[in-house]
């Protein structure tokens, strides 16, 4: 895994010598394309000049003269020189300058433009040495030397030693350019990521039993403080998850060692003596109520789990609310008579999009907590509207909850004040019913007492 400080500096780096490649090469085209025009430019001026002095003005007959093309033995740079030569038109060398001991190449191609009448350069060889030549028609020069042709050559060596030497020193500057990129890259990169690293060893820090703890707020630089704020954003979900974890380990904890407390109570005591039949049997009986009990607070606690975590819920349907409720409310009639709680059910809601087992298992939970909450003789209201989407209002006639059970009637194992022998609920009927209805975008909401608590699920419409 590669560190962003050091990628950055690099693709600094890389993009630095790319730039420094570019800027070479058009460099040395253009330094090329100068130079090589300031020899033409020369040759030219030297054959104009040779040619008008060298031309005899009463024949055709041509003299070298030293001025243009001087001889030079004790020169040290001979290739500064340059050569002559007088061309009939065919490319034949005819005479040449006194720095010539014999002919040198003619560039054919340019002997045949100058026969057109055409001033023409070329590039070409001499002796493995490179050259630049410049054909021009001695007519321009007189009308007596129609038939003839000049030519001036200089070596091209020194012009490549120029754009050599320039080519490695813009080399070298470009590599060093690209060193001083890496390091401001690196430097650049260290000092934006301060405060990122800053962030990370503060979250670093933040130990299991620290999750209380926030990070630095960059109050400078707008990316970071985002960071930041998201940084404690999730922190705070974070602790908000594992302290719910921690609170709901602790009341799972309670709530599963009151039955197997009585489960072991029962069987220790029926241990204890020799018991008739019967005995054993009411034994066993009570024994199964306790069983029956931890499997429906394990079903509860599983569906409050996988509805929360989004394990469930997630299929969507067309689905009636009302048929939702009226299959509720026969599915609780024999718990509502054994209770002696009459239940009734007015209006009418329609259809909802959502998950029917889920909807029907909160209907399920809603419905059990107001036939628990309401005494014998007692009275649930269910009532179905089309508001602002669908929604059921279940009021019971216990009563009621107290302004101090308002903000905790939603968590988990909750009782309100009932003593818990006169429930056989498992506590997260309610909790239940508010984590069904977030699941499909709906709310969950105590209304308030009438006379009896009353709750309102919430659905929005197909």
């Amino acid at each position: 895994m590669r560190s962003f400080r050091s990628a950055l500096a690099l693709r600094v780096a890389v993009q630095a010598l790319a730039l420094s490649a570019v800027v070479l090469v058009g460099a040395t085209v253009l330094l090329r394309a100068y130079l090589l025009s300031s020899v033409d430019s020369s040759l030219r001026g030297i054959a104009e000049i040779e040619g008008q002095t060298g031309a005899s003005k009463t024949d055709d007959k041509f003299t070298f003269h030293t001025g243009s093309v001087p001889r030079a033995p004790d020169d040290p740079r001979p290739e500064l020189t340059p050569w002559a030569q007088l061309l009939v038109l065919d490319g034949t060398p005819e005479a040449w300058s006194s720095n010539l001991r014999a002919p040198i190449p003619v560039p054919a191609q340019a002997v045949a433009e100058g026969r057109k009448g055409k001033t023409t350069f070329a590039t070409h060889d001499v002796g493995g040495v490179p050259v630049r030549s410049v054909i021009y028609p001695m007519h321009q020069a007189s009308p007596l030397h129609s038939g003839h042709l000049l030519q001036v050559t200089t070596s091209l060596a020194p012009m490549r030693a120029t754009m050599s030497t320039f080519i490695w020193l813009l080399a070298g500057l470009g590599l060093l350019g690209t060193g001083l990129a890496w390091a401001a890259g690196w430097a650049i990169a260290g000092r934006a990521l301060k405060p990122a690293l800053e962030i990370t060893a503060e979250a670093e820090s933040i130990g299991i039993n620290e999750l209380g703890r926030r990070v630095t707020e960059n109050r400078d630089l707008i990316e970071f403080n985002r960071m930041a704020v998201a940084f404690n954003a999730l922190l705070q979900r974070v602790e908000q998850a594992v302290t719910g974890t921690r609170r709901f380990t602790s009341d799972a904890s309670h709530e599963l060692r009151a039955p197997l407390t009585v489960l072991r109570g029962e069987l220790e005591l029926a241990l204890t003596r020799p018991r008739s039949a019967a005995d054993y049997e009411d034994v066993i009986r009570r024994c199964l109520d306790e069983v029956l009990r931890l499997v429906r607070l394990a079903d509860d606690m599983l569906t409050l789990t996988r509805v929360e975590g989004g394990v469930v819920g997630s299929k969507r349907a067309a689905v009636d609310l009302d048929d939702v409720v009226a299959r509720s409310v026969t599915r609780k009639a024999a718990l509502a008579e054994n209770r002696g709680v009459a239940v009734s059910l007015s209006g009418t809601a329609g259809t909802v999009l959502g998950d029917a087992d889920l909807l029907l298992r909160a209907v399920d939970s809603l419905l059990e907590h107001a036939i628990m909450a309401s005494p014998r003789e007692g009275r649930v209201r269910l009532e179905l509207a089309d508001g602002n989407g669908r929604y059921l209002q279940v009021t019971d006639s216990g009563p009621g909850i107290g302004g101090d059970e308002v903000s905790g009637v939603f968590q988990r194992f909750y009782r309100s004040n009932r003593p818990r022998s006169a429930s056989e609920e498992s506590g997260l009927g309610l909790a239940i019913a508010r984590a069904v209805a977030l699941s499909h975008g709906g709310t969950f909401e105590y209304v308030g007492n009438d006379p009896g608590a009353s709750f309102r699920l919430c659905i929005p419409s197909v």
